[in-house]
């Protein structure tokens, strides 16, 4: 069972809507998965269509158990949303328990033995944190193997990111325990200039720990969170239900579970053109950064235009490309080459050739 945790204390970076579209997104591609609010606001609860007033029990009462009820009460509190999905909810009571386990040692342990005692085989666990540093936080990042930080590409995107990464240095020190750590792009418009300038400092800042994934800025997320509806489901051929399976994608690879290039194909119902998602792989032994350039993204260099090392030597990026012919090169460590798996090439007018691909 993978547990990630979605945190980062600065509001409006997308994180609730992260949890929701990622945990949709990793159970459309057959994986069980278990989202578990434990922000206060309820955000996830009502975005995945569930009242506040309907909830009866919620995570606050799994965290306020005795220890011997505790373990198995949490499955009394799992609502099925979908067929691979499962929702533990939060209700406005979480922000009341802060004071009384903030001096308790052992508190911080209190999801991670919950999830440990789970009887029900989930292979993933995406718990949206609070939009603070508190209990409830350390709660989740104590239980997570992995931690994603959204990003919105504005001003005030790193402001508070150094303190969530201290908190994360501190569960290293007392507790040895080391969860890998990676940053997402949210909101993102590459259109403008401040926008890649901001890329460029999340670079700085998360070196190779930034996911290839990035979350465009699109109105059907607005719509999916007034409809309480994952994208998948609302709008599966939305810009954003795509940016989230790549997302989810990625992250199985990531975590070890390597998907088949058919693995984004959702039932028919949902009508998703996956046969527009391209996956674009190169060896390059020794690479230190691989990008991925050409007519879909203005041949611009960025940090949305880089690719993700599955392993030694392999790159790959996934990319959601219109109906269309498009011109497109790798660049190397700043050296530019066509696709060595793609034979179709074409001259340009640099006296060079570009690797040319069709859309249907």
């Amino acid at each position: 069972m993978k547990v990630i945790a979605i945190s980062n204390q600065k509001g409006g970076c997308g994180k609730t809507t992260t949890a929701i579209n990622l945990a949709a997104g990793l159970a459309s591609l057959g994986k069980r998965t278990l989202l578990i609010d434990l922000d206060p606001q309820a955000h996830a609860t009502f975005g995945l269509g569930i009242r506040g007033d309907s909830v009866k029990t919620s995570m606050y009462n799994v965290l306020t158990e005795q220890e011997d009820k505790r373990r198995n009460f949490i499955e009394n509190v799992i609502i099925p949303v979908d067929d691979q999905l499962d929702l533990a909810p939060a209700h406005i009571l979480l922000s009341t328990i802060e004071q009384e386990f903030t001096s308790k040692d052992e508190s911080i342990s209190k999801l991670h033995e919950v999830l440990g005692s789970l009887s029900f085989p989930y292979e993933y666990v995406i718990v949206d944190c609070p939009p603070s540093l508190g209990f409830l936080t350390f709660n989740a990042l104590r239980a997570a193997d992995t931690i994603i930080v959204p990003i919105e590409l504005s001003s005030f995107s790193l402001m508070g990111v150094s303190k969530l990464l201290s908190m994360i240095e501190l569960l290293r020190v007392k507790l040895s325990h080391q969860p890998k750590v990676w940053a997402l792009a949210t909101m993102v418009d590459m259109r403008t200039r401040f926008a890649k300038y901001m890329s460029e400092e999340i670079r700085r800042s998360f070196g190779e720990n930034v996911l290839s994934s990035a979350i465009r800025q699109t109105i059907a997320v607005k719509q999916s969170q007034a409809r309480g509806a994952p994208l998948v489901k609302l709008d599966p051929r939305s810009k954003g239900a795509v940016d989230y399976l790549i997302l989810s994608q990625e992250i199985a690879n990531r975590l070890g579970e390597p998907l088949p290039a058919t693995a984004l194909q959702l039932e028919s119902k949902n009508g998703t053109p996956s046969d527009r998602l391209k996956d674009f792989i190169l060896r390059a032994a020794g690479a230190r950064e691989v990008h991925l350039v050409g007519d879909f993204n203005n041949w611009r260099i960025s940090t949305n235009s880089l690719l993700w090392q599955k392993e030694e030597g392999l790159w790959q990026k996934r990319v959601f490309l219109e109906p269309g012919k498009y011109r497109y090169k790798f660049v190397i460590d700043g050296q530019w080459t066509t696709d060595p798996h793609n034979h179709t090439l074409e001259p340009n007018p640099y006296g060079g050739v570009d690797s040319v691909l069709e859309i249907e």
